[in-house]
C-alpha cells in the first residue's frame, strides 16, 4: 500500500515543470547552489543533496512552485527520516505552508499521508517513532482525527506497541498539568489531548483486551491500561 502510494505521488507530479532557477536569499543560499538540484529528476537526488533545500524552502530558498517541483521526493525522503536536519515534522509542515490541499496533486499527497501513517502503525520498531509521525501529519493537515481513528482499532501488535511508548514515554508535564509530547500544536495537539485524556484511547485498550488471548499482548495492554488510568 505504501509503496504503490509513493509510485502514484510521482506519477501525480511528473508534470510539474521544473524550474528554470530556484532562488534564494543572497545572504543565506550561494549564487549557484541550486543548480545541482536541477541537474537531475527530484527522484535522483539524495537526501545530502537536498537537505539544505528541505531545512530553508518557503523561508529563504524558492517559492511555493519550486516545492511543489520537489514534493515528492521531500515527502518521501521526510517519511524515511532520511534527513539528519531538517526533522520530518518541518518537512511535512512545509506542505502545509505550501497550499498543498489547492494543488491538483492534492488527492495523490492525501493518499501518501494516510498510507505513511498506516506504514507508520503496522510496524515497531518503524522509520519514525509514532509521535513524530502523527505530528508530521499535524502540521502537513492540522488535522489528526482520522490517524486516531485509525488507531484506535489496534489493528496489530505494532500498533498495540506503539500505543505502550506513546502511553508510558512520551508524555510530559506542560504548565502544570500531563500533555502528550508532540511538537505541533493548535488543533492537532488538542485532538490528540482530548482522545489520550478523555477516554477514546482506554476504550481502544479495553476492545483489545477482549478480543486476545495472547499473553505477551496482554501484558503489553496492561501496562498501557496502567498508564492511562494514571492520567489527571
Amino acid at each position: 500500500m505504501y509503496s504503490a502510494a509513493v509510485e502514484a505521488l510521482y506519477a501525480a507530479f511528473a508534470d510539474v515543470p521544473r524550474p528554470a532557477r530556484v532562488h534564494g536569499c543572497p545572504c543565506c543560499v550561494a549564487v549557484d547552489e541550486d543548480r545541482p538540484l536541477l541537474a537531475r529528476p527530484p527522484r535522483d537526488l539524495a537526501a545530502g543533496d537536498l537537505a539544505r533545500y528541505a531545512a530553508k524552502a518557503l523561508n529563504t530558498w524558492g517559492d511555493e512552485d519550486d516545492f511543489r517541483y520537489f514534493a515528492p521526493r521531500l515527502l518521501e525522503l521526510a517519511a524515511d527520516d532520511a534527513f539528519a536536519y531538517p526533522d520530518p515534522e518541518i518537512v511535512f509542515g512545509k506542505l502545509a505552508r505550501a497550499g498543498w490541499e489547492r494543488w491538483p496533486q492534492r488527492d495523490a499527497v492525501a493518499a501518501f499521508l494516510g498510507a505513511f501513517w498506516t506504514r507508520s502503525l503496522a510496524a515497531h520498531p518503524g522509520p519514525l517513532r509514532i509521535r513524530t509521525a502523527l505530528c508530521a501529519l499535524g502540521c502537513a493537515a492540522g488535522d489528526v482525527s482520522s490517524q486516531l481513528t485509525e488507531w484506535s482499532r489496534l489493528p496489530s501488535g505494532a500498533a498495540i506497541r506503539h500505543l505502550h511508548d506513546f502511553a508510558t514515554e512520551d508524555l510530559t508535564w506542560k504548565r502544570g498539568r500531563l500533555a502528550p509530547r508532540i511538537a505541533c500544536q493548535g488543533r492537532p495537539y488538542e485532538q490528540v489531548a482530548a482522545w489520550l485524556f478523555e477516554g477514546a484511547a482506554a476504550r481502544a485498550v479495553g476492545d483489545a483486551f477482549a478480543r486476545t488471548d495472547d499473553e505477551e499482548t496482554l501484558a503489553v495492554l496492561t501496562r498501557i491500561d496502567s498508564a492511562l488510568r494514571g492520567l489527571p
